[in-house]
């Protein structure tokens, strides 16, 4: 399943690669596409086995701002 979430707070380069990161340390994700200038990060997942409020508040809790697009 494809996820897509809105980051706020990127900037650089740095910032693109430690939500890849994030996203990348949780159970069950793949194919992790951050890109800055939509300010967007997306990711497969197996919704059985993905935390994604985790990802959202793992990313919010390093400093930008994440929330689930629908």
């Amino acid at each position: 399943m494809k996820k897509v979430l809105a980051v706020k707070g990127m900037s650089c380069g740095s910032c693109v690669k430690k939500v890849n990161k994030i996203i990348s340390g949780f159970k069950g994700t793949s194919e992790v596409t951050v890109d800055l200038q939509r300010m967007e990060a997306a990711f497969e997942c197996d919704a059985a086995a993905t935390d994604v409020s985790g990802i959202v508040k793992a990313i919010n809790d390093f400093g930008f701002t994440a929330q689930e697009k629908e």
